[in-house]
């Protein structure tokens, strides 16, 4: 959906540009008006059918020759239309009189160009914001493979740094002031926030409550409200309910 909304309003700037360019020099905005709604038709199709089927069908697969071939096929088709609609604003926006014609809209070379520069724009705002998501993706990749990395954390407790096991962590509880870490051997009483924790520790640890961290692999049953731990009963909060209950069924 957001998709599509950014396209509309790109495509909707450019009308707006090339309406502007066309009437700074034509004896009228209204034909000027006319002559880009013939036009855009031609600039969306030329730039969807390159960016969307020739590159990626022929460029991308590295099949060159008939990328390059089917391109000039898109070209003449392209100066064709442009052309064929240069001709109907001729006779119907100006009555046969050159004189009321756009000196860009009557210039077939000139259409041909901003009409391939539009395609070339758009492939470039796909290529960038194709770039921002897969740069998105490999961070977020990176991240979670440095979670599951993780063997041991580091807290401050009692004044002094304690390291813990990651697999011995069986859940975090928030208290008032602190957080009590439960582990297999013991547990530690730390200054640190919860959320602070839940951010470094891999991802098979669920946030089941505001007040609760579990280690899913130590879970030893669940229901629709609860996560049970060596015989601790431990809530599951309505917020976090749904993706802790599919995180961890």
């Amino acid at each position: 959906m957001i998709k599509h909304y950014r396209q509309v309003i790109f495509w909707v700037v450019v009308f707006l540009f090339l309406n502007l360019l066309f009437g700074l020099k034509w004896s009228s905005y209204l034909d000027s008006f006319y002559f880009t709604c013939m036009l855009l038709p031609v600039a969306i199709a030329t730039s969807y059918f390159f960016n969307l089927f020739l590159v990626p069908r022929y460029l991308q697969t590295k099949k060159h020759f008939w990328f390059i071939l089917y391109t000039f096929y898109t070209v003449i088709a392209s100066v064709f239309l442009t052309g064929l609609i240069a001709m109907v604003s001729f006779v119907f926006l100006t009555d046969f009189n050159w004189n009321r014609m756009s000196p860009v809209a009557g210039d077939i070379l000139q259409l041909g160009v901003i009409i391939y520069f539009i395609a070339i724009l758009f492939s470039f705002i796909r290529v960038y914001r194709s770039s921002l998501e897969r740069d998105t993706k490999i961070a977020a990749l990176e991240e979670a493979k440095q979670k599951n990395l993780l063997q041991t954390i580091t807290v401050r407790s009692n004044r002094e740094a304690v390291s813990i096991l990651v697999d011995d962590i069986l859940y975090v509880e928030s208290l008032a002031d602190y957080v009590k870490i439960t582990t297999a051997t013991g547990v530690v009483i730390t200054k640190e926030k919860i959320s602070g924790l839940e951010k470094v520790l891999p991802e098979w640890f669920v946030r089941t409550h505001r007040s609760y961290l579990v280690n899913k692999n130590k879970i030893e049953a669940f229901g629709y409200d609860y996560v049970k731990i060596q015989d601790q009963q431990l809530p599951v909060g309505r917020k976090y309910k749904k993706e802790a209950l599919e995180r961890i069924g």
